[in-house]
């Protein structure tokens, strides 16, 4: 009599294809099956090593931890999504702007430092605006357009003891235009832009920095919905 001869019945193997509705980076799609194709060996392996229990322990932390990394990754593109929005919206609110009055607020430990500051940073924010072609309107000028737009700069700097030359400092930028209350027709200031707090430590010429950093990302924004009008050549006259 021949023995029968005895096969050992080996799991179906298939390819880890997951099967993802939403819409994805490639990148991301790829990493997820590639680290899908390591725990789906390392799992065999112990698998074959007689360790069930602990490769079923193995798969339940890779997936606990795979959604963990999906739930931060989803987030941060929402979060990211709702900033462009944001961004999005104070650009519409200064569309159809026909230029800006330069208000400049300092706070400091002295009236000369203020006074000092307050000059060092209309100068700067004059340049830019100037540089960028945004129209800058006198004082005068400001009474007689509708919303009287401007362009205020505010900042706190008070000199750092610790540091030498250094200040504690914190700015803020917002274009400003007077607007009415829906519910008695009141006067309010509305914010159409702005930059938000931003706090540090430096010299002076890092404050300056920091200030023209959101001063170029709000021209950045003006000029998205209100590009610059383009130069009309003048014409020769011939002889007649």
């Amino acid at each position: 009599k021949t023995k029968p001869i005895q096969t050992q019945l080996k799991p179906k193997q298939t390819q880890f294809k997951p099967n993802f509705k939403s819409k994805m980076p490639v990148d991301l799609v790829e990493l997820l099956e590639a680290i899908g194709r390591m725990v789906k060996v390392f799992c065999e392996k112990l698998y074959w090593k007689g360790d069930i229990m602990k490769a079923k322990r193995f798969w339940i932390y890779a997936i606990t931890a795979a959604l963990v990394c999906l739930n931060i990754f989803l987030a941060a593109r929402t979060i990211a999504a709702e900033k462009r929005q944001y961004r999005e919206e104070l650009r519409m609110r200064i569309r159809g702007s026909e230029g800006v009055y330069i208000f400049v607020d300092v706070i400091a430990q002295t009236k000369s430092a203020e006074e000092e500051l307050k000059e060092q940073f209309e100068a700067d924010v004059d340049l830019e605006l100037q540089n960028s072609d945004i129209k800058i309107f006198t004082k005068e000028e400001l009474e007689t357009i509708p919303g009287r737009p401007r362009l205020s700069v505010y900042l706190v700097a008070y000199e750092d003891p610790a540091y030498k030359d250094a200040y504690l400092y914190c700015f803020r930028i917002a274009h400003i235009e007077d607007a009415t209350l829906v519910r008695n027709y009141g006067y309010a200031e509305g914010i159409c832009w702005d930059s938000g707090h931003y706090v540090g430590r430096g010299k002076e010429s890092a404050i300056r920095q920091a200030v023209k950093t959101q001063l170029n990302k709000y021209i950045s924004d003006y000029l998205a919905v209100n590009p610059k009008k383009p130069a009309i050549p003048k014409q020769r006259q011939g002889r007649l």
